[in-house]
Formats: C-alpha cells, sequence, structure tokens
C-alpha cells in the first residue's frame, strides 16, 4: 500500500498547533533538515510542510493526500477536497471591520461602490454579492488592518481571534462571514485508494486533540 502524504502550515498561527497535535499523535519528523518533504516516524507517512493557504491546492491535485489548515482558505480555495475532522484549534472569525467611528454597524448598510481590503477576495466578493452590494476588492497579503488607516480601503475583510487587533488598529467588526477553525482534509480519490492508511492517521490525530 503506498505512503499518504500529510500537508501542514510551515509557518503562521496553524504552525504550532498542528506540529503539537502530531506530537501527541507521536508522529515526529526524522529529518528536520530538508525543508519541505521529511519522513516521520509514523512508518508510510511523509509531511509536507507549505503555506496554510496552499494546502487546499496540494490537497485538490493530489499532491498532498490529506492536510491540516483552516476551513477559512479551504472556504476560499472554492476546490472540492473531502472534511475529515475539526482539528479542535485555530477558532477564528472571518469579519468585516471598519474604522470604530464609522456610521455603520452592518454590512448590510455599507454603500455601493465600497473599497474593501482582504486576503480573501473569493469570500468577499461572494458575501458582498449576497447582499446586493456591489464592492471594490482590493487583495492584499498581510496587514490588511491598516489598510483603512491609511486611505486605502473604507473597510475589510479579516480574521479575527480576539478582536484586540482590530482594535488597537481603530477598528470594529460589524458582521461575520464565517467562523473557521482547522481542519483535517483529505483529496478525495486518495480517500478510496489509500482508505486504511488514512483513516489510522485520522484516528491517531482526532484521538489526540
Amino acid at each position: 500500500m503506498k505512503g499518504v502524504i500529510l500537508a501542514v502550515p510551515n509557518k503562521g498561527r496553524l504552525r504550532g498547533p498542528a506540529m503539537e497535535a502530531l506530537e501527541r499523535a507521536n508522529i515526529r519528523p526524522l529529518d528536520e533538515d530538508r525543508v519541505y518533504l521529511t519522513n516521520t516516524t509514523l512508518e508510510g507517512v511523509q509531511l509536507l510542510s507549505v503555506r496554510a493557504a496552499d494546502i487546499p491546492i496540494y490537497v485538490y491535485y493530489g499532491i498532498a493526500d490529506v492536510g491540516i489548515t483552516g476551513r477559512d482558505v479551504v472556504a476560499e480555495s472554492g476546490l472540492e477536497v473531502y472534511e475529515l475532522a475539526d482539528m479542535g484549534f485555530g477558532e477564528c472569525s472571518l469579519v468585516v471591520a471598519v474604522k470604530s467611528d464609522s456610521k455603520y454597524k452592518d454590512p448590510a448598510e455599507l454603500p455601493q461602490g465600497t473599497r474593501v481590503a482582504t486576503e480573501f477576495p473569493n469570500l468577499t466578493r461572494q458575501f458582498f454579492n449576497e447582499l446586493g452590494i456591489q464592492v471594490e476588492v482590493i487583495a492584499l497579503r498581510g496587514a490588511v488592518e491598516i489598510a483603512p488607516i491609511l486611505g486605502l480601503a473604507d473597510c475589510i475583510v479579516d480574521l479575527a481571534s480576539t478582536g484586540r487587533t482590530l482594535e488597537r488598529n481603530g477598528l470594529r467588526a460589524i458582521g461575520t462571514i464565517l467562523r473557521s477553525t482547522a481542519k483535517l482534509i483529505c483529496n478525495k480519490v486518495a480517500y478510496k485508494t489509500k482508505y486504511e492508511r488514512i483513516k489510522i492517521l485520522e484516528s491517531l490525530l482526532v484521538r489526540m486533540t
């Protein structure tokens, strides 16, 4: 039976908890000097370390069989993968936020042509389309919260867990697009061809979360 490749975040807020989950399941990398693909203490399982946002892509195209990443990036990707389990960490919300002194209290109140800065352009467009509001989406890669301060955008769509980062940047949330946690996802073909190994890996990870 072929081995299983598990994709994990190579950095960011999910990296630490993901590696801790592997450690609790007694799955450890054997050759950490290798940057991307490493063997592990669980025979037949390799770790692929890539950006969390790219994990749905690697899983969808079968480069990785399974992966640990946020529900937010899975939804943003729009790719069809199986969601096997909730990993029990990485809880946050994708919210619409405006300046603290803004008159708007709900996303539905925002005017046509509002400029929205975000790392989630697909989910943002979908959300505002459903509200019937045509917005200008400005796709950024990090530090989204400074966009309204600098006049780049009228509001943002960004991840928030405690809300403190928003407050520190003079912002407040006025609506939630989705709630997210880390998920164990799987390639549809691999789920059939490597079912037994994948179910063993799933049971080890989920049991220890």
